[in-house]
Order: C-alpha cells, then structure tokens, then sequence
C-alpha cells in the first residue's frame, strides 16, 4: 500500500476524457442545461473494466426509473478485515461554463496542461479532479491486489451541482440502502479544496420573491408602482432583517469558519425590455447559507413570517421610510409573494475529536511535510449532515484551488493531486 503513487499519464487520460464531456455534464436545468452524468461514468466504468471483471472491484450504477442518463456509481473494494471506509461525494456534473460572457482565457471544454503542473479547464478542482484520482486509486488497488483493512466504499454521485430530485444523486443511493455499510464508519466527503480539512459547511435554502406592481408609462410615475425597484428594496430589507436576527456565532469562530451566514439575491427576472416602460412583474430568486450552528427550518419561518409581516405592511400603507412608491394615485398597491423552493439542505460542523479527523490531520503532515489548516466556508454539501446522524465520522477534504470553485479559469496544480492521491493512501494506511 505505502509504494502507491499517483500514475499520472493515467489520471491525465481520464481526467482530459472527463473535461471533453462537460458541455454534456453542465448542470442548470432553469438554463436548459440537464447532464447526462452517465458519459463520465462511463469513463470510469471502462478505465476499470478489467478489474470490474475479475471480481476485484464491484460496480454498481444506481439510477431511478427514468434516470438512467443520470447514475451515481457505487464501487467497493472488499477489505481484508471488517469495517469500512467511505470516499464520497465527488461528482460528475459541473456548473455551466461560457467561455465569452465569463472572460475564460481558453476553451474551458479542453483540459490545458500549463507551466509548473497547471491544469485548466471545467471541472478540474469541482470535481473531475476528484473522479479521476479515484478512479486511479481503484486501479492501482486492483492492479497490484492489494486490499485495505477495511471495505472501501467509493461512491461518485450525479446532480450535485443542483437542487434535489427524486430518483437522482447521493439521496437516491441512500434511499436504496447502500449507504447503510458506512453506518458508524469514518466517510470521507472529497468535494472541496485547498486540502483543509474543511471542519464544516453550511446549509443551503433557495427562495423566490414574486413581486406585482402597476406597469406603466415612465413618465406617469404617480399611476405605476414598479416592480423592480419594489423588488430591489424588498430584498434588502430581508437581508438587513436577516443579518441582525442570525449574526456570527462563537462556534463559527471555533470551526474557523470563513463567513458566517448569509442571505442575498442573486437572480432578477423582469419582462420588460423597453426603459421608458415601468416593469409591472418581477421575480428575485437568491439563496441563504446558514452556519450549522442555526436550525434550518426554524429559520425558513422566521423569514417567511418576516415577508408575510412586510406586505401586510404595504397593504397598510406602512412600508420602511426608505421604500419606493407603493401604491399609484387611484389606490393600487405593490404585492410580494414570497416562498422557498423546497426543503433546503442542512450543514454539518464536523467532529473535532474524532478518529477519522486525526488521521486525516496526520496523513495530511506526513505526504505534505506541513501541519494541517482546517477551515469551514458556507458552501454547501449534499446529505452530509444525515450521514452524521447515522453515526458516520464524516470529515471533508478537497483538492485543487478554492478560489476557482464555480469561477472562470478553473485551475489547479498536478502536485494537487499528487499529494491528494498519497493522502488517500495514507487513510488506508491508517483506518
């Protein structure tokens, strides 16, 4: 196990294969955009056919009714003794890359081998990076018939990138039972980077504000109320509200989280296209972030409420001083129709004591030759927070380079890897 190492030149081949499939792996369904994440497992599936067919390796691809497009591949290695192991939640899909409208310096479809062991192109660090060292890892395992201590558990899901669907991703697997071996065990989520460990995450909830005004002429003001623009400070005003109601924790400090929670407005939908026309409906969609550290639904209430409170105050006539015109001359008002779109997911604060984080931390100080430097950020993670309440030692790793995550120009360095690949070597080693 101890004379493992990265093969490159097979971890470059799949990893370019991978990249070439992402303008079929892009995933905003709102954009028309749906993956077929079943063309880069199936790179998988070939890379490691003959050890699948030896018996080595077992492989299955787990999709529900109607998905078969979509799988998420469970792959196991049994070990030479009992428990098990899990790496998971590396992915197939990507977010959707526009190489014109984004500034991308070359095609981000095409893996760029650059100076110094860069590597570009969509999905290298989130998360085709990941695919593919595991993928390697696999192979080598098979390749020289070694078998960890316990059973290896790799599972590599469709439909990260997007909010949940029935039959699809790491939730459909675990809705099919075949999680239930990693119960108690330590899990290994590789979706993240800059190595960490990553000690928490936070949850994520969608929301959609359905603003009515009265269109009209530009130059009757005083017989519109514009959407937009009530939209606009609608928003601000449950951002400001939601700041003062959730501010940092001290946990958030001990975690060593990167930002504390958030709530902002990130799309704005208006179907005006003329500017002396005063825009009569707009959409505003955005998300919150939450620190694990608030309850999740508990807070969706609060703001629900908050919402509620605020259009009853239109409908009053009492909007904030700050507000803009709310209701025209003859009487109509402004409406706002607020809701969150689905459950939302929960965060996870990682254990701090655990035996599954030691020995990340000291696999991490041997490969690297440096101490380790946890950090949590408020992106967020599937199903990870419900693995931990099954009694998984979940811990979070990554590697690549945080600050491309979901940014044009998306890079790492082969020594990422390299260093990645010896620390999950080391796991085995240590677990």
């Amino acid at each position: 196990m101890k004379a493992l190492a990265l093969r490159e030149d097979r971890f470059l081949d799949v990893l370019r294969r991978l990249i070439a499939l992402t303008p079929k792996l892009q995933n905003n369904p709102g954009a028309g955009l749906v993956p077929e994440e079943r063309l880069a497992a199936q790179v998988v599936l070939d890379t490691l056919a003959p050890h699948i067919e030896s018996g080595f390796i077992q492989a299955e691809s787990v999709a529900g009714p109607g998905q078969a497009s979509r799988p998420c591949l469970v792959l196991t290695v049994p070990g030479e003794g009992e428990g098990a192991i899990g790496f998971v939640g590396a992915h197939f899909d990507v977010v959707p890359a526009d190489q014109k409208a984004e500034g991308w310096e070359r095609s981000p479809f095409e893996l760029w081998e650059g100076p110094g062991g860069v590597l570009y192109g969509r999905g290298v660090t989130d998360c085709l990076g990941h695919v593919a060292v595991l993928t390697d890892l696999l192979a080598q395992l098979a390749e020289r018939k070694v078998r960890p201590s316990r059973t290896l558990k790799v599972v590599l899901i469709s439909n990260e990138e997007s909010s949940e669907l029935p039959g699809l991703g790491l939730n459909y697997v675990a809705e099919q039972g075949m999680l239930k071996p990693l119960d108690g065990q330590p899990v290994y989520w590789l979706d993240s980077a800059n190595f960490g460990p990553t000690l928490g995450t936070a949850g994520v909830s969608l929301w959609e504000l359905k603003v009515t005004g009265v269109g009209g002429h530009s130059g009757m003001p005083q017989n519109c109320v514009n959407a937009l623009e009530l939209g606009m400070a609608a928003s601000l005003e449950l951002a400001r509200f939601f700041h003062e109601r959730f501010p940092p924790t001290e946990d958030e400090k001990r975690w060593g989280f990167l930002s504390s929670s958030s709530l902002k407005a990130t799309v704005v939908e208006a179907p005006n296209t003329k500017e002396t026309k005063v825009p009569a409906d707009v959409v505003l969609r955005g998300d919150i972030r939450l620190t694990p550290f608030y309850d999740l639904a508990e807070v969706q209430k609060a703001v629900t409420d908050f919402m509620a409170e605020l259009d009853a105050r239109l409908a009053r006539d009492d909007a904030p001083a700050h507000f803009p015109r709310t209701r025209t001359a003859s009487g109509k008002r402004g409406e706002l129709a607020f809701r969150f779109q689905g459950g939302g997911t929960e965060g996870i604060a990682c254990r701090l004591d655990s035996e599954g984080l030691r020995a990340l931390k000291e696999a991490m100080q041997v490969v690297r030759g440096v101490a380790a430097t946890p950090f949590s950020l408020t992106g967020s993670l599937p199903l990870v927070r419900d693995l931990q309440r099954q009694g998984c030692d979940v811990q979070i790793t990554g590697f690549g380079d945080m600050q491309y995550y979901h940014a044009p120009n998306e890079q790492a360095r082969l020594e990422d890897f390299r260093q990645g690949f010896a620390i999950l070597r080391e796991l085995l080693v240590r677990l």
